[in-house]
């Protein structure tokens, strides 16, 4: 194996075993994994300059959707630079020794400067929700919902924070508003019901969109949008149109697993660790994109949109 080959083999496990990191997060690190193979590819060429380069890059798409099962942004991001890369072969013919890596460092380049851009957008759409909120309940870690929060909620709101156990990322949210200067508290996971009655709205991020409008996030995500809407407190997703899977439904999606030793340490044989759910599209009153703000048919659009880039790759792979 060489050493190119094996920092794409760490690269693919690093996606893989990341539970920290957020599903745009894991799509940048995706966005490098495909830069890395077309130098891969690029290296090989020099030895057989008639190789085609698109299956093996297309085969790292496929990997790369399959890492996460619970996240569409990855696989949907490298798509894209599929997509992307086998257009500029086709205007721009590459033949010189390191182009294609080149052009894949080019391509991932731009695509990452687009997720970059996305949290202002969603927060700007954001602000039509937060405008006049006095108190908007979260949970877990999501860097949409941070920048949101950040930049679109007035001065004085006050953002209550669900913890997320067993990891605890909710006190990383807590601790990054206040050090914007935000009014932020944390909350145990099951005191969200009771912070939920004096709530203007619920704000969470997803890190899938599935085709019939369920949102996969992490676990406390469910009693939250059940509290909010008991409590007829409108419930809110945020996330970019890149996390929206054209083949998923709530019914099919891989929700992952942590080991039991994060629940109770000592004890993790008699503990569950689900880490994500799903919550049910009519539960969701509307969906914060960089699009704006969009209801449910919209979302089925954009899926029925995935859907067909997915099949247009398969067919273009076989």
């Amino acid at each position: 194996m060489s050493r190119k080959t094996e920092a794409i083999e760490r690269a693919a496990l690093k996606i893989a075993g990341d539970k920290s990191s957020g599903a745009a997060q894991l799509a940048v690190l995706g966005l490098d994994l495909m830069a890395e193979t077309c130098a891969a590819v690029s290296v090989n060429q020099t030895d057989n300059q008639a190789a085609d380069p698109l299956p093996e890059i297309l085969n790292m798409v496929r990997r790369i959707d399959g890492l996460r099962p619970s996240m569409a942004a990855p696989g949907n991001w490298a798509l894209m630079f599929y997509a992307g890369f086998r257009e500029r072969l086709k205007s721009e013919p590459i033949s010189e020794p390191g182009g294609l890596g080149a052009l894949g460092l080019e391509i991932a380049d731009s695509m990452k400067a687009r997720i970059a851009s996305h949290a202002g957008r969603m927060a700007g759409a954001a602000g039509t929700i937060l405008r006049d909120a006095e108190r908007v309940i979260t949970l877990s870690y999501s860097s949409s919902v941070e920048e949101a929060l950040k930049t679109a909620a007035p001065e004085g709101c006050e953002i209550i924070v669900a913890e997320s156990r067993p990891l605890l990322e909710g006190r990383r949210t807590v601790e990054r508003l206040r050090g914007a200067g935000r009014e932020a508290r944390c909350v145990t996971d099951a005191e969200v019901g009771l912070f939920m009655r004096e709530a203007d709205a619920l704000l969470i991020g997803a890190d899938t969109i599935c085709r019939d409008t369920a949102a996969v996030n992490k676990v406390g995500s469910l009693p939250a949008a059940l509290a909010a809407r008991r409590f007829g407190k409108p419930c809110a997703v945020i996330s970019d149109t890149f996390k929206i899977s054209g083949r998923l439904t709530a019914a099919d999606v891989v929700l992952e697993r942590g080991p039991g030793e994060e629940v109770w340490p000592g004890s993790g044989d008699i503990c569950e660790n689900v880490t994500f759910e799903t919550i049910p599209g009519d539960l969701i009153t509307c969906y914060v994109t960089e699009k704006g703000i969009i209801a449910h048919h919209l979302i089925r659009e954009e899926a029925e949109r995935w859907r067909r880039l997915w099949e247009t790759a398969r067919l273009n792979g076989e």
